[in-house]
C-alpha cells in the first residue's frame, strides 16, 4: 500500500470513519455488496467513479432498488428534468447513498463542490449509511491542496465535458465567476463524522474520477480524462 494511502487510511479512522481498501474496483465492489443489503434502496450521487468500478450494474443484478437521478437516459433529456428532481429528493429518504468525492487529504478529511448541493447535502445528513468510493488519484496533501484541483483541475475539465459554458472551460483556471451554469456553487469539507451519519470510506488504488497534479506524467493524466470520458455526458442544459 502507497504511503499517502496509508496515512489517509489512518487518519480518516482517527476521524471516525469507517474505512476500507479496496486493490482494484472489482474488490472494491464486492466489499459495497456485502455492506449493502439486499432490501435496501440506495441512491446515487453524480460520480465518474461509481460509474467506473461497475458497481451499479452489480446491484442491479443482485435486484437493489436503486435510484439513479444521473443516468444518461434522464441527463440527457430535458423533458426529464421534473423526474430527475423528484428523485433526487427520494435518496434522502433512501437507505444508502453511494457517490465519489473530489479530494480526500492526507489528515482525513473529506471536500466537496457541487452545482445544485444535493450531493454533498445528501453525504452529511440524509441516508443513515453512506459509502464514498475514491481512487488514489484523489488523495491530496492538505485541504489547500484540495480547493486548488477543484477549482484548477477537476471543475474546468468537468465544465467543458457537460457542455456548461462556464469561463474556467475556455482559461482552465476558476475566476470565481457568476455565470448561471457554474458548478461549484457549494463546497463542503467533512473534518469528522456526523453524529448520525455512517460514513464509509472506500479508497481504491487506481486512479478513478476526476482528479489529478499538473505535476504528473502526460500518460497518466490523459489515461485518466480518457477514462472519465468514458463514463460521462453532457447534460441537457439547466433552465434559467
Amino acid at each position: 500500500m502507497r504511503v499517502k494511502m496509508r496515512r489517509a487510511l489512518n487518519s480518516l479512522m482517527t476521524n471516525n470513519f469507517v474505512v476500507h481498501f479496496a486493490e482494484s474496483s472489482q474488490a472494491a465492489c464486492e466489499t459495497i455488496l456485502d455492506l449493502v443489503p439486499k432490501d435496501a434502496v440506495v441512491g446515487i450521487g453524480d460520480s465518474a467513479t461509481v460509474r467506473q468500478i461497475g458497481i451499479l450494474d452489480r446491484l442491479e443484478n443482485v435486484g437493489v432498488n436503486i435510484l439513479n437521478p444521473f443516468s444518461r437516459e434522464l441527463t440527457t433529456d430535458p423533458g426529464k428534468r421534473e423526474m430527475r428532481y423528484r428523485m433526487s429528493r427520494e435518496i434522502f429518504t433512501s437507505d444508502v447513498l453511494i457517490t465519489g468525492t473530489n479530494a480526500v487529504t492526507v489528515d482525513g478529511k473529506i471536500i466537496n463542490s457541487d452545482a445544485v448541493g444535493n450531493r454533498v447535502s445528501a453525504m452529511i445528513f440524509g441516508p443513515k449509511q453512506v459509502i464514498i468510493i475514491a481512487g488514489r488519484n484523489k488523495i491530496v496533501k492538505d485541504a489547500k491542496e484540495g480547493f486548488h484541483r477543484i477549482r484548477n483541475v477537476i471543475a474546468p475539465y468537468h465544465a467543458r465535458t457537460k457542455d456548461f459554458g462556464t469561463p474556467c472551460v475556455q482559461t482552465g483556471k476558476c475566476s470565481n465567476c457568476s455565470s448561471k451554469h457554474r458548478i461549484c456553487n457549494v463546497t463542503t469539507i467533512i473534518e469528522k463524522r456526523p453524529w448520525q451519519t455512517r460514513i464509509a470510506v472506500m479508497l481504491v488504488d487506481e486512479d478513478l474520477g476526476l482528479s489529478w497534479d499538473e505535476k504528473w506524467h502526460d500518460e497518466r493524466i490523459a489515461k485518466i480524462k480518457l477514462n472519465y470520458e468514458r463514463v460521462t455526458w453532457a447534460f441537457a442544459k439547466p433552465s434559467d
